[in-house]
């Protein structure tokens, strides 16, 4: 069985987590405008990486040319900015994955599962890693009522947080999707916040026993 060829472009290191990954074989490219002859070396499952401080409308066409014109090609840009225009032409068109650059620890594990065949969607806003801890109860709006079983106060561990939403851990397993929730922390001036959400989605972590969570925030903080 072939190893998936991953080509990296638009900077000088390869990622460590994709270097140490066995069923890789990593490629920097300096000029993407040499990506194609090396695409068509290989039958092989392949990706491109590409790093970008800003995604302009010229890296979407040359990446749109070069998956059109080579099997088995995926494009995954990983970005400091988006403009809005571009994030409803990415949404629209669904032909990339989009990492923000605050998510490029979570880019092997972006890759395997699209390699497994799942589908990827790009977040609407950066999230930034988070430190402080957040405590989780029942929404204090009305909606809460609508969770089901008894649901305590619980204290949790960011993994990050954006304008829109969080993820984070507990310790048990008390809250499922379409629960409302309220999360209280400090933010990065020290102040205490509250705001109110919703479960996404959740998974039990066998590893670490702790449940994820992913929360939409219905209000801002």
């Amino acid at each position: 069985m072939m190893n998936t060829q991953i080509y990296i472009t638009g900077t000088n290191r390869i990622p460590a987590q994709l270097k140490n990954e066995k069923s890789f074989d990593c490629t920097l490219i300096d000029n993407p405008y040499s990506l194609r002859p090396a695409l068509q070396n290989s039958d092989a499952e392949k990706i491109i990486v590409v790093f970008l401080p800003f995604l302009e409308v010229r890296h979407f066409d040359l990446y749109s040319y070069l998956q059109k014109t080579t099997r088995n090609v995926k494009t995954f840009f990983v970005v400091n900015e988006l403009s809005s225009s571009m994030k409803i032409r990415l949404k629209s068109r669904n032909d990339f994955v989009v990492l923000w650059k605050t998510e490029e620890a979570n880019l092997l594990k972006d890759i395997q599962a699209h390699l497994s065949g799942r589908q990827l969607e790009l977040r609407q806003d950066k999230r930034e890693m988070q430190e402080s801890r957040a405590m989780v109860s029942p929404s204090l709006l009305p909606l809460g009522i609508e969770n089901r079983g008894f649901q305590p106060i619980m204290g949790g561990a960011f993994e990050n947080i954006s304008l829109n939403g969080s993820c984070l851990k507990i310790k048990a397993p008390f809250y499922t999707k379409k629960d409302f929730v309220n999360l209280t922390y400090q933010n990065k001036e020290g102040e205490y916040v509250s705001v109110e959400g919703q479960v996404r989605w959740s998974r039990w972590n066998e590893t670490e026993q702790a449940q994820e969570l992913g929360v939409q925030f219905l209000t801002q903080a």
